[in-house]
């Protein structure tokens, strides 16, 4: 009727209106009705009209975009069903009005630049930014950045999922060096390795030309590494070659057949080439449009034609460059057409390898026409080169390539080469130990030490207690506090099972914590947590039997250093005498963990995996069954579905404690039926090794069990000093006792894996979480057990995940910021899977896949673990703590001065106003706001800040302040206005009013009774130094000087003669009369003998 009959759109649509239809939904290609719609004059401004798919826009983000304006316009959508098998999730919404405050500059990544103020010369091209000669070897360096960010073009050369600079780029780059040293032709040029770009930051390349020789030829290099790589990181080379001096003569322009008017050659039979780039897409070149540039073929006996262009919006883009590596790259895919063959006859991935003899006649082209033919001389011994001759359309010669030879490559090659682009692998790392030298820490002389338990672990002046609580009644008896208490774990009983061991051994070692936090007698002191054998030296070691009952004990205590820090020190040691003595050592150095065995003092870092490391196959059996705990939700269910359809498992034995009453459970078993999997699922506590037993007992002979995922877990969070036992136990069985239990399980089946989902809390994270990352340590060190045995074993330090159970269960918002903030965001489920094939491929017993992103770690000082990865924190200055030795006091720069020192001389409304600023800086730091917009007067809670931003606060300010500070400060002293006070109040007091000679923020003068204070710290401080340190230093003999002199007009002694036993302890009263303005005299004349002391 349509056809034969008007429509009446517009009467229909009036009908409609009339009848209150305020709502229109157009289901067609484009918006034609919708406007139709509006233009009709009974539509009031009330109506709305949702075109759900637009001309030339993605049809999924329109689609949504439609549905998301009906959403807010009334009707009701059913998102679940829109976004059904999606991975989509629900997300709490901030219960405020988004502010809308901009706090970024999305600036563009620098380019060039002007290169020559730094004494370089501009490259003028847009792969290079300068260049450098020497002067001595009388070669050049061409520098210049890479990235998809500056260059978006690189992008379109996606080759089995990697993003690579095409092997016709490092002849741009050739080409344009040899310019530099009158070299006109690329004699030979070689491509070593491949150049995987970064998706994220970029690559410094380096184009390094070596000095003419005698026939004028020049060796050429071509190198890269990341640009954010440190200054000793080593440099990648992709290809090496030779530049040579040209003819200086440009070919005739009639050199190239054919001619202009003969196109398409005479003779020559066009190729169908509709569909190539189709069929190269599902060869793994994943080509965008700048790489699509074929235009025609045609074949003519041995010879092939092609005429090639850049995409029509990017013609200009041509112009600057010599020979854009995008037209380059076309003219070489016309290669597969050659001799009758089609790209499907030739198999493969293929990129150049060789090339010879490469002259550009003529720069910036954007359309170019090929003639290609085999180079005989070098097929009649087995080469497959070609010779390619390219000119423009008005057939003016471009450029001529003498050979070309291409090579297939491989998946395994280019992910290798992703792999290395850096060195390392990006987001996998390992625990590395590194060596402190004895020598870098000295134990103060004066440190005092006690032992609790272990009588035989009391060195010389050390004092031994039974317990803390006898510690602590001595102290009540009046004996000194100790500097330093060791507390050395104990050891399992004989009669305690492994996970009975563990809880027991974890339990005592938190009472004595949560006792110790207790008392304040010891905040001023450490104490000294002793393992033996609790870890090996490196994961590497996989042939290292460790304490499975005391590990749990790293991860407790790294939570307990996050939470307060400066009090816990964790030493491992080997039990032997010689280590014992090194522990003085481990407490001057002020690191927080250490490993000994004899003599040598390590302390563990987190490293990145090398690149180099070599890949095993993933241990996946396709007829064998796998068994995951947890796999019937969250995490497990994510890798369960991730190994049937990636890795194709095709028997899966799902274990949780609810079975197939699981939420979510038998549609996950329906879904991966369906994609060809045997799926069954059980209902099992694993922390029953009866229950156990059974489990495995039902598995199939025809499928035995050939792997174990380990993923299930409980979480019950806590801070350190209101942890429970029950929380520890809640936490413990489904980590600890079912691992446990597997592992004894299994011992003796055929497995070939068996992956444990460990955490990297108590690693570089765990306030809040000490037994979480206790039960986790305790995976790490089965692992490592395991491979000491010869069982297979791999246990996965994850970070956050974007689930919301499993590693990525229980977690708020809050905490997805923090992890931010610490430059180690939540893995997103696909990147978390990629992980996890690239770890279980390394083959280590223990491995931690993180993301670490250096430039979100701005102000927030580093877990200790990582702290060689992403370096210090970004901040102001330190702020010095220098007392001026002159009676004039000389203002400071704020910067430079410690908040003591600022506040001294100040009023005390301008003292209070200043910490206040201190504790706004803080709280801003915390909740990721703006200083200015914190209300002080609002509660902390009341400010979005919860029980783990408490720690962070209170850690931050006593950073700020100096001041030993309670992990309860948020909760007693509940705003920022309070807490300022209480701050002030612990501060040192100042000057009630500024003076001429002491201005605000200025260092105090050194006089009066404030002085001989500060005089009698330095004498203190002074006679506290070791000898041997004065000696290294050279200070030894000016300080014996200037202690002398004074002491020359001492009386002699009876017999009329001074011993030296006379000069010291006169000397020594010599220094006690002096105030710091003779012994800043002093010393500058002992330094100089020809000053008068008496000079100002």
């Amino acid at each position: 009727r349509h056809v034969r009959e008007a429509v009446r759109f517009a009467d229909g649509i009036a009908h409609l209106a009339d009848q209150g239809v305020t709502r229109f939904v157009e289901l067609g290609p484009d918006a034609v009705l919708s406007a139709l719609t509006e233009a009709t004059a009974s539509v009031t401004s009330d109506t709305l009209t949702v075109p759900v798919l637009r001309k030339g826009r993605p049809e999924v983000s329109t689609l949504l975009a439609a549905l998301a304006r009906l959403h807010v316009a009334g009707p009701r959508v059913d998102w679940a069903g829109v976004l059904d098998g999606r991975g989509a999730r629900r997300v709490e919404l901030p219960t405020y009005a988004f502010g809308r405050t901009t706090y970024w500059l999305d600036a563009p990544d620098p380019v060039g630049g002007d290169v020559t103020g730094l004494g370089q010369t501009a490259a003028a091209h847009p792969l290079l930014s300068a260049v450098v000669a020497s002067p001595e070897a009388g070669g050049v360096v061409l520098t210049g950045r890479l990235s998809v960010r500056t260059h978006p073009w690189l992008a379109d050369h996606d080759v089995l999922g990697t993003v690579l600079l095409p092997g016709t780029g490092y002849i741009e780059l050739a080409i344009r060096a040899g310019e530099e040293v009158g070299c006109e032709v690329v004699e030979e040029l070689t491509i070593e390795a491949l150049m995987p770009l970064p998706p994220h930051g970029g690559l410094a390349v380096q184009v390094v030309v070596d000095a003419p020789d005698a026939g004028g030829r020049c060796s050429l290099a071509v190198y890269s590494r990341a640009d954010d790589a440190p200054a000793g990181a080593p440099w990648s080379k992709h290809a090496s070659g030779v530049l040579a001096p040209g003819t200086g003569q440009a070919p005739p322009a009639d050199a190239f057949a054919p001619a202009p008017a003969d196109w398409p050659p005479t003779g020559a039979t066009e190729v169908d080439i509709s569909g190539v780039y189709d069929y190269l897409t599902g060869q793994g070149y994943g080509y965008g449009p700048m790489f699509r540039g074929l235009r025609g073929i045609w074949s003519r006996g041995k010879e092939t034609f092609a005429e090639v262009s850049l995409p029509e919006d990017s013609l200009d883009v041509g112009k600057e460059f010599r020979l854009h590596p995008s037209i380059l790259d076309a003219a070489l895919s016309a290669t597969d057409f050659m001799d009758g063959r089609r790209p499907q006859d030739v198999g493969g991935t293929q990129l150049p390898f060789a090339w010879s003899g490469v002259t550009l006649h003529a720069a910036g082209s954007s359309r170019l026409r090929v003639r290609i033919t085999a180079v005989e001389s070098h097929r009649s011994q087995g080469s497959d080169a070609v010779r390619l001759e390219l000119t423009d359309p008005t057939g003016t010669p471009v450029a001529t390539i003498d050979s070309l030879v291409v090579r297939p490559v491989t998946a395994a090659k280019v992910n290798a080469a992703a792999a290395a682009g850096g060195g390392e692998h990006e987001a996998v790392f390992q625990l590395v130990t590194q060596q402190l030298p004895l020598g870098a820490a000295v134990a103060a002389a004066t440190d005092r030490w006690a032992v609790l338990g272990d009588a035989a672990a009391a060195g010389p002046g050390t004092t031994a207690y039974s317990d803390l609580a006898a510690l602590g009644a001595a102290l009540t008896g009046g004996a000194p506090v100790p500097d330093v208490v060791l507390l050395p774990v104990p050891h399992a009983t004989e009669h305690d099972d492994v996970p009975t061991a563990v809880r027991s051994v974890t339990g005592q070692v938190l009472d004595t914590l949560q006792s110790w936090l207790a008392d304040e007698r010891y905040a001023q002191s450490r104490l000294m947590v002793v393992t033996r054998n609790a870890l090996p030296l490196s994961d590497e070691e996989s042939d290292t039997a460790v304490d499975l009952v005391q590990a749990p004990v790293w991860g407790l205590l790294r939570a307990a250093q996050e939470e307060y820090p400066g009090r816990f020190v964790l030493v491992d040691t080997d039990g032997s005498a010689a280590a014992g003595g090194s522990l003085p050592a481990v407490a001057a150095s002020g690191e927080p963990e250490a490993i000994l065995r004899g003599a040598e003092v390590r302390v563990p870092r987190l490293a990145r995996v090398p690149a180099k490391t070599p890949a095993v196959a993933l241990p996946w059996d396709a007829e064998g069954t796998v068994l995951i705990t947890g796999g019937t939700s969250g995490l497990g269910a994510v890798v369960a579905r991730h190994l049937v359809e990636r890795h194709g498992v095709r028997h899966l034995l799902l274990a949780g404690r609810r079975g197939q009453d699981a939420p979510g459970a038998t549609e996950l078993r329906d879904a991966l039926h369906g994609l060809g999997a045997r799926v069954t699922l059980v209902a099992c506590d694993t922390s029953d090794r009866a229950a156990v037993d059974d489990m495995l007992t039902a598995i199939p002979a025809a499928h035995p069990l050939t792997a174990v995922v380990h993923a299930a877990a409980v979480m019950d969070n806590a801070l350190l000093a209101a942890l429970t036992p029950a929380q520890v136990d809640t936490v413990m069985r489904p980590k600890v006792d079912a691992a446990w239990n597997l592992h004894e399980a299994t011992r003796g089946l055929d497995l070939k894996a068996f992956i444990l989902f460990s955490s990297c809390a108590g690693l570089v994270v765990g306030v809040g979480q000490g037994n979480y990352a206790a039960a986790n340590r305790f995976l790490d060190a089965l692992s490592t057990h395991r491979r000491a045995t010869g069982l297979p074993a791999t246990s996965l330090a994850f970070g956050l995940w974007e689930t919301k159970t499993g590693l990525g269960g229980g977690v708020t918002h809050a905490d997805l910021r923090r992890m931010r903030t610490m430059g180690m965001p939540a893995l997103p489920t696909a990147e978390g899977l990629a992980l996890l094939d690239e770890a279980l491929e390394l083959d280590r017993p223990v491995l931690v896949p993180i993301r670490v992103e250096r430039d979100r770690q701005a102000t927030t000082e580093p877990p200790h673990l990582l702290k060689d990865v992403l370096g210090a924190p970004e901040r102001p200055a330190a702020r010095k703590e220098v007392r001026a030795p002159a009676v004039t006091a000389v203002a400071a720069p704020a910067a430079e001065l410690s908040l003591e020192q600022r506040l001294s001389g100040m009023k005390a409304a301008d003292r209070r106003d200043v910490v206040l600023d201190v504790v706004r800086e803080q709280v801003a730091g915390v909740s990721h706001s703006v200083p200015a917009t914190i209300d002080v007067s609002k509660g902390f809670t009341e400010l979005g800040l919860d029980s783990l931003a408490a720690i962070d606060l209170r850690n931050r300010l006593q950073k700020a302040t100096g001041l030993r500070l309670p992990a309860t400060l948020m909760f007693d002293y509940p705003s920022p206005s309070v807490l300022a006070d209480f701050l002030l109040d612990e501060l040192p007091p100042g000057l009630e009013e500024n003076t001429p000679d002491a201005p605000a923020g200025a260092a105090p003068a050194q006089s009066g009774q404030g002085a001989a204070d500060t005089d009698e710290s330095i004498r203190q401080a002074l006679t506290n130094i070791p000898v041997d340190a004065l000696r290294e230093s050279g200070m030894l003999d000016a300080l014996l000087k200037l202690a002398a002199r004074p002491a020359a007009h001492a009386p002699a002694t009876e017999s009329g003669t001074r011993t030296p036993q006379d000069d010291t302890t006169q000397a020594g009263e010599a220094i006690k009369t002096m105030d710091v303005d003779d012994l800043v005299r002093a010393a500058l004349a002992s330094a100089d003998p020809t000053r008068n002391p008496s000079e100002g």
